[in-house]
C-alpha cells in the first residue's frame, strides 16, 4: 500500500457536536506537541484517527524518538502509522471543547485523541498532500492572535493565509526566532509571497459548526489556514 499523509491541521479538527460551547484556552504560542495518526480499514474506505500530546505533554524528545512506527503498525493492526512532529503553535489562544477525550498511551508517550476521519479512496491515491496545495478540513475551532504579535503569512495571487503551527520534523533547526528568515529556505510557487509582520488588532479565525477551513502547507510541512 502506498504511504499515506496528511496535513497536520488535522490536529485542530473537533469531534464534538457543534452544539458545545469553545473554551478559550489563553497562552498556548509556543507549545510544543506531537502527532500520531493511525490509518485503518480498507480501500475504498480508511479511516485516520489524530492523536496528539497537546495538553499532555511537550512530546519528551526521548519519549517521542522511541516510538517505532513499524512496531506500533503491527501492534494496532494498522494500515498506516504517521509521525508529526514536534510541532509549535504560534495563535496565542485556540478554542476548544470543555469536555476533553480521554488519555491514551502509545508506548510511554500520553495523548489524547482529536479527530477520527474518514479517507476516501481518491484522497489515498494521492499520498503526501502537496506543498502549496489548499486542502478543505471540516471543524469547530477558534484562534486568536493578539494585536503586537508577530505572524507569518504567505500571499498567494488569490489568498493570504497565516501560520498556524510551525515543524521540526524536516527542518530540524527550524525555531520561532529564525521564522522571520522563512523565506531564504522556501521554494515559493511562482506568484507567492512569504511576509511577517506584526498586527495592529486581534485577529480572530473562527469556525463553527464543523464548517470548511482551508489549509496548506509548505516544504517543510509548517502549516497555515487562509484568512480571506
Amino acid at each position: 500500500m502506498r504511504k499515506i499523509f496528511f496535513i497536520s491541521a488535522l490536529f485542530f479538527l473537533c469531534s464534538k457536536s457543534s452544539a458545545q460551547a469553545l473554551v478559550l484556552k489563553d497562552s498556548v504560542r509556543g507549545s510544543r506537541y506531537c502527532e500520531i495518526i493511525i490509518v485503518t480499514g480498507n480501500l475504498p474506505k480508511l479511516t485516520a484517527t489524530v492523536y496528539n500530546t497537546f495538553e499532555c505533554n511537550a512530546c519528551p524528545p526521548e519519549q517521542w524518538n522511541n516510538i517505532q512506527i513499524d512496531r506500533l503498525k503491527k501492534k494496532l493492526d494498522a494500515k498506516a502509522v504517521i509521525k508529526s512532529g514536534p510541532r509549535y503553535l504560534l495563535m496565542d489562544k485556540i478554542g476548544q471543547s470543555d469536555t476533553l477525550p480521554p488519555s491514551v498511551r502509545f508506548d510511554s508517550l500520553e495523548m489524547k485523541q482529536r479527530a477520527v476521519v474518514i479517507v476516501n479512496l481518491a484522497m489515498a491515491l494521492k499520498g503526501r498532500a502537496k506543498p502549496y496545495q489548499e486542502q478543505a478540513v471540516h471543524h469547530s475551532t477558534a484562534y486568536v492572535f493578539n494585536k503586537g504579535s508577530q505572524v507569518y503569512e504567505l500571499i498567494s495571487p488569490a489568498h493570504t493565509y497565516i501560520m498556524q503551527s510551525y515543524s521540526q520534523t524536516i527542518d530540524t533547526t527550524l525555531t520561532e526566532n529564525s521564522l522571520s528568515q522563512l523565506q531564504d529556505k522556501l521554494k515559493l510557487p511562482q506568484g507567492w509571497q512569504f511576509k511577517t509582520l506584526k498586527l495592529e488588532d486581534d485577529l480572530l479565525l473562527e469556525t463553527t459548526e464543523m464548517k470548511e477551513a482551508y489549509v496548506i502547507q509548505d516544504q517543510l510541512e509548517n502549516t497555515y489556514q487562509r484568512i480571506d
